[in-house]
């Protein structure tokens, strides 16, 4: 019995120093992964997007992708009442054997493995999915009680073999003045509906490593917590056992020594007073079955003492396990505010990285700009190059035959003035004769005045005077 119970004991503290390091290990795990000191390379498919805002991934044996149903792309939820995020399978086959996730941003809402949901931290008791329905390829995720806190964007990926399917569904708000006192939503004068449609939206490599993160962390405070459960049932069941049967043979003892008591009773009536030899060997035979049963009382204080010890042990060593659970569970709220925080950084992050991006995209597009403003003024210097160089050779061209025509005009000068000269001489003459031509005139116009002047003499000879 002191061999068992021992062992029990060593078992029992084996099982705490696990279960401690399990619990150090998973707190240094999850601590390393939020705060990014664990870098794993996760493979990723290539995903592209279809018209219908659906995501398909690589080639492989099992075709089929996912599809938000066209009736459901506008569907319309009042605040505070459930509602589901649409998605099926296309074609319809049965999604039970594969693995499904759906996460709000980066922040994992619900698992589907090996047959088994697992709810997020955040959303217990408010998410599921119908196991029903998975035959029939709908793996849409089921809301209780829709709250503001449910407004964002949601991803969900099916995982089967190599391949993984995705598809982005946003969950937006639409707000309405209302007249009317009691409101149905919290914000007091609106009304918020909330809005499904599918979304185009892109993940980047930094989000996906924080989805991986999530995912794995969910998983494995799921299944520590179920480990530790099934370990301490394990284990005080085992206890039990032991403590019944320790209990049992205290009772058997018990009623062998009654019955050796009410035998000596028994002996002593029927011998009487008369036989004192006899007597005195059976007191003597008392003395040592009651010396003996001294021993076995003492042996059985002893046990029962070292029982009680070993209670309160376990109790001790069960209020230890309530502490560290209490430990564990504070710290999963300190995780739990500190990756809310994250959260808020990461969204802070995401917007900054937004507006980095379209600045970069202004950016991008007027140095594009730029570029076709340098690339037309490249060919415009270019085409000017062209003619001037067209020019340069007309020119040089114009030039020949300025050469060309100087030379001829000095010849033709040279010409001129030979002739020039020739026409000065010829003028010369010409005046040389045309004065001999004005004298011969003279000459000739006084010889003509001559047989003038003749004729009137004759005339004034011829009349008579009066």
């Amino acid at each position: 019995m002191d061999q068992l119970s021992s062992d029990a004991f060593g078992k029992f503290t084996l099982y705490s120093s696990l279960t401690a390091a399990g619990f150090l290990i998973v707190q240094s795990f999850v601590l390393c992964s939020m705060m990014k000191r664990c870098r794993t390379n996760v493979f990723f498919p290539k995903i592209k997007c279809n018209t219908k805002g659906r995501i398909m991934a690589s080639a492989s044996s099992n075709e089929f992708h996912l599809i938000v149903p066209d009736k459901a792309q506008s569907a319309e939820i009042k605040l505070g009442s459930d509602f589901t995020i649409p998605c099926h399978l296309s074609p319809g086959i049965s999604a039970v054997d594969m693995e499904i996730r759906w996460f709000k941003e980066t922040d994992c809402v619900c698992l589907y493995k090996n047959k088994g949901v697992i709810e997020g931290r955040s959303y217990e008791g408010r998410t599921g999915l119908s196991t029903e329905e998975l035959n029939r390829g709908n793996v849409s995720l089921n809301f209780r009680e829709s709250r503001e806190s449910d407004i964002g964007v949601y991803l969900c990926q099916v995982i089967s073999e190599d391949r993984t399917e995705e598809i982005t569904v946003g969950v937006e708000a639409r707000e309405e003045s209302v007249k009317s006192v009691n409101q149905p939503s919290k914000i007091q004068g609106r009304q918020v509906h909330l809005t499904l449609h599918a979304s185009n939206r892109t993940w980047g490599e930094n989000q996906r490593m924080k989805i991986e993160e999530s995912a794995l962390v969910t998983e494995l405070e799921v299944n520590y917590m179920k480990v530790i459960h099934q370990t301490i049932s394990k284990v005080f069941k085992k206890q039990g056992k032991k403590l019944e049967q320790t209990e049992l043979q205290l009772k058997a003892s018990k009623t062998d020594m009654e019955r050796v008591l009410q035998q000596l009773e028994t002996i002593r009536e029927i011998f009487g007073v008369e036989n004192k030899k006899s007597l005195d060997k059976k007191e003597s035979q008392m003395q040592q079955i009651e010396n003996q049963l001294l021993q076995i009382t003492k042996y059985t204080e002893e046990k029962q003492s070292q029982l009680k010890e070993k209670d309160t042990q376990l109790e001790n060593m069960s209020k230890q396990m309530s502490q560290k659970e209490k430990l564990l569970e504070n710290t999963i709220k300190e995780m739990e505010t500190s990756k809310q925080q994250l959260e808020t950084l990461r969204q802070e992050q995401m917007r900054q990285e937004e507006m980095l991006e379209k600045k970069e995209q202004l950016r991008i597009s007027e140095m594009n700009e730029k570029s076709k403003c340098l690339e037309e003024i490249k060919s415009l210097l270019e085409e000017r190059d062209r003619k001037i160089k067209d020019l340069e050779k007309e020119k040089e061209r114009l030039d020949e035959e300025l050469q060309d025509k100087d030379r001829r005009f000095k010849d033709i000068n040279a010409k001129l003035m030979q002739t020039v000269k020739e026409v000065e001489e010829k003028q010369n003459k010409l005046q040389g004769k045309h004065t001999q031509l004005e004298h011969i005139h003279k000459m000739m116009s006084e010889k003509m005045r001559r047989p003038e002047n003749k004729a009137k003499e004759l005339e004034d000879s011829k009349c008579p005077p009066e």
